[in-house]
């Protein structure tokens, strides 16, 4: 029901942000009053009765979903603009203060989610409920369709979901038919999402599916790519350091990162160092 408000919460506004009253899409096989229950959430149409109604507002299928796509994407970008205000000057409270209570609407529920992902990146203060688990995780495992949007999307709330779940989820959008047209038309936010889940999976332990990530990434990841080779190539140290314990490792990692330095690379030796500390030598 939530996802069929949704869509007809969308097609309205993208009906009248086009100009057309409810007369103006109605047909003989299609009463305005049937369109306008479908536009509250009342009920859904028939696949024949939506494909009049979206040609009626002069779009085709794809046009509308890439645009459903394209508002959701919108919207991420200016609530990660928003987010990342905050995260800089580390201000949980007024992170705290973009939570919806009670949240009825999906995209409510997965900005929620987003919030309290990054609260936990910051504080390791975790607001993350069972039920926010279970919402974002079923939300990944039911998706028909990768966009960018999704992938986006997973790479910021990868802490929510069920790390059990997780490769699965990544092997899904690695196999999916439009990856690769996702990954020629949005390379670098395709690539760091996949190092962001490759990353999360060491951190949680997840050992050998990290690796698994890892062969798909060396195929993706061209000469153009030196930061995600530089990334995997410490962190492929950090993964054997992590099965092996062997302090003459560790000292090849510190030594890489030094390295960084020298190089001007402040900020990426800075996450490093930061990685060390929070899920290295607390072991």
């Amino acid at each position: 029901m939530k996802e069929l408000e949704e869509l007809g919460n969308f097609y309205k506004e993208t009906r009248l942000r086009r100009g057309y009253k409810l007369l103006d899409v109605e047909t003989e096989n299609l009463h305005h009053s049937k369109l306008s229950r479908f536009e509250r959430g009342e009920t859904m149409l028939s696949a024949k009765s939506f494909v009049l109604a979206v040609n009626a507002i002069d779009m085709t299928m794809a046009e509308f979903f890439v645009s459903k796509d394209r508002n959701q994407f919108n919207r991420l970008q200016d609530f990660g603009k928003k987010m990342g205000t905050y995260i800089m000057s580390e201000d949980i409270v007024s992170m705290r203060a973009l939570l919806i209570p009670r949240a009825i609407k999906n995209y409510d529920k997965i900005f929620n989610t987003l919030i309290k992902c990054s609260i936990f990146d910051i504080s390791k203060e975790n607001l993350i409920t069972k039920k926010d688990k279970k919402f974002i995780t079923k939300y990944f495992l039911n998706l028909k369709i990768w966009t960018l949007y999704n992938i986006n999307l997973l790479s910021l709330c990868l802490e929510a979901i069920d790390i059990v779940e997780i490769y699965d989820i990544a092997q899904d959008l690695l196999y999916k038919d439009e990856f690769l047209e996702l990954l020629s038309e949005h390379e670098v936010c395709v690539k760091k999402a996949l190092i962001n889940i490759y990353v999360h999976l060491i951190c949680k332990g997840r050992l050998t599916a990290a690796e698994n990530i890892q062969e798909d990434l060396n195929e993706h990841l061209t000469e153009w790519d030196m930061e995600e080779k530089i990334i995997l190539y410490i962190f492929k140290n950090i993964l054997q350091y992590k099965r092996q314990k062997n302090t003459e490792l560790l000292k090849e990692i510190r030594y890489d990162i030094q390295y960084l330095r020298k190089f001007d690379a402040t900020g990426m030796a800075t996450r490093f160092e930061l990685f060390l500390k929070n899920f290295i030598l607390i072991e």
